[in-house]
């Protein structure tokens, strides 16, 4: 999991000095106030309130870019172990057998794509051939909030604790929505941004940092521990 946590470590990096920049705009437009003759270029309040979107949707970047990049390694380890579907798990089993079988999935489908598809799983389970998965089987599809990420947790069967302080990761849902209203322009950046003070920003980076710091060392053990493997 060494990759994931520092990809997490960087990105953090890269929002605390976001926030960083922010909060000195805003200290320098305060100063602008009191000293007329202080001409300072994109102080305006809906610039800032554009930046203020802007942290929103890195802060869910950061969460979606973390949870798929710890899901994947676990993948990665389960094809560098050789695991096959007899010795892995039963929530793996769910997981792999769906992803083959939509592989071939379609509605105009003819049914002997289903039947070769059929035949090719029964085989790669008699021969014992190397489980692989890839982003596909992830069921990450750009909504992540914290009731998603508990259930992928869930199918795959890795276990965490949350700090109380992230408060079951309740923020997580608000960035979710916000996200997809700037991705889908159903509010402008301005309109996002006037609803948030730098404080509330600060506290709905505060708690993602710590529920994905949970999650991430829930996805560790499950890792390093290869829980992944059938209980004898």
């Amino acid at each position: 999991m060494e990759t994931t946590f520092s990809n997490f470590y960087e990105r953090k990096k890269e929002i605390d000095l976001y926030f960083s920049a922010i909060k000195s705009l805003y200290n320098l437009k305060d100063e602008t106030k009191q000293n007329k003759t202080m001409a300072v270029k994109y102080l305006n309040d809906d610039f800032l309130k554009i930046l203020k979107s802007n942290a929103l949707i890195m802060i869910y970047n950061l969460v979606e870019s973390t949870i798929m990049g710890g899901i994947l390694e676990i993948y990665d380890d389960l094809k560098q172990n050789g695991i096959t579907y007899k010795t892995v798990r039963e929530e793996i089993q769910k997981i792999w057998f769906s992803f083959k079988f939509n592989q071939v999935y379609d509605k105009n489908a003819h049914h002997n794509s289903y039947k070769n598809k059929a035949i090719e799983i029964i085989n790669a389970i008699l021969n014992d051939e190397t489980i692989s998965l890839d982003r596909k089987a992830t069921d990450i599809s750009g909504n992540l909030d914290a009731d998603k990420i508990r259930q992928i947790c869930d199918n795959h069967g890795i276990t965490y604790t949350l700090d109380p302080k992230c408060r079951g990761g309740c923020v997580l849902l608000d960035i979710k929505e916000k996200r997809n209203d700037l991705a889908h322009g159903t509010v402008s950046f301005v309109e996002c941004g006037r609803n948030y003070s730098i404080e509330t920003l600060n506290k709905t980076k505060e708690e993602t940092y710590i529920f994905l710091s949970n999650i991430l060392d829930g996805m560790k053990k499950y890792h390093q521990e290869q829980l992944y493997r059938k209980t004898s």
